[in-house]
């Protein structure tokens, strides 16, 4: 037996019947995209529309097995209430005796780790679109009360474009955010230890909780990342990259890339161990308004024509994404 979550009639096309009960017969898999820790994630057609989806199929066995469950169920939660040009759209989902599958829009352009594995670094201009689209998808998770806690450049999808959207919400949390009366209950989850080495901030790593802050740190290590093609904490062992970031000992690497000093001051901010003391502790808006912005327009960042737009020779072009 099949059972399906449809979502609100906001977040589906109008080729997707909402009446019929989905079932992963309904899709030709085409080829899968990508693998992770906890699913992995195929190309599919829908047979009736020929419309083309992204589907994460998680077995139910390993989410038990690896401890999962709560995971995935938050992750399917928090698509649900979003509707955001910066967050990948989850249409509906559904389940089969050994599966979940969470059938989202497929965004043909890769991710910002295929990316820099290609490219190497990034120049600040190209970076600047970047970070900037993802502060919005951060104001905008962070306004409901949503934190990522798991951002990374393989997070970051490219749409076909060349613009940004957040995905891989397995690890976020809801209402961690000014929700006194949830402190108890939740002290225990948000004191987990989850995320990925390189982009876990020090709070993360000692225990302290994981409130937004973690984000802005994450946002840091990648501005980093995309500008020298290397995480600033990089090191062979996780104990290590753990002693690098709590030490906070970052190389800068200033005689090899020239960049301007607004971003090196934008990083040292985010990259704050101090977590009062970091930008975005006020919110977006204080990340926002710092110098290296200056010449962002906020309000059209989504009009404006992509430092990269991806060449897609058909539909069922998976080139951008890397087989990792």
């Amino acid at each position: 037996m099949v059972t399906s979550t449809p979502l609100s009639s906001t977040c589906l096309t109008p080729s997707i019947s909402q009446r019929a009960i989905p079932s992963i017969k309904d899709y030709e898999i085409i080829k899968p995209i990508s693998k992770g820790a906890f699913g992995s994630v195929y190309l599919a057609k829908k047979r009736v529309t020929g419309d083309y989806f992204a589907i994460k199929a998680i077995k139910k066995a390993d989410m038990v097995a690896k401890n999962q469950v709560m995971n995935i169920k938050s992750e399917r939660m928090i698509l649900t209430q979003l509707d955001s040009p910066y967050v990948v759209k989850l249409y509906y989902s559904f389940q089969s005796k050994e599966h979940i599958y969470l059938v989202m829009e497929f965004l043909n352009g890769g991710d910002c780790a295929a990316l820099l594995k290609n490219m190497g670094q990034l120049d600040e201009t190209w970076a600047k679109q970047y970070i900037s689209e993802v502060v919005l998808g951060l104001e905008f998770l962070h306004s409901r009360d949503i934190i990522h806690r798991d951002l990374k450049p393989d997070n970051l999808l490219i749409d076909s474009n060349g613009h940004i959207k957040l995905t891989d919400f397995g690890l976020s949390r809801v209402g961690f955010l000014g929700r006194r009366a949830r402190e108890k209950v939740d002290e225990k989850d948000s004191k987990q230890f989850v995320g990925t080495p390189d982009y876990l901030a020090p709070e993360s790593i000692l225990g302290l909780g994981q409130g937004a802050s973690v984000d802005w740190w994450a946002l840091g290590v990648i501005l980093y990342e995309f500008l020298y093609g290397i995480p600033p904490f990089n090191a062979k062992m996780p104990s290590q990259v753990f002693e690098n970031i709590l030490t906070r000992r970052i190389v800068w690497h200033e005689d090899d890339i020239e960049m301007s000093d607004t971003v090196r001051d934008l990083m040292e901010k985010l990259m704050c161990s101090d977590i009062h003391a970091r930008l975005g502790t006020e919110g977006a808006a204080e990340v926002r308004s710092h110098k290296w912005f200056d010449h962002v327009d906020w309000d059209n960042l989504r009009l404006n024509k992509a430092n990269f737009v991806p060449k897609i020779s058909n539909i069922e072009d998976t080139d951008y994404f890397d087989d990792r």
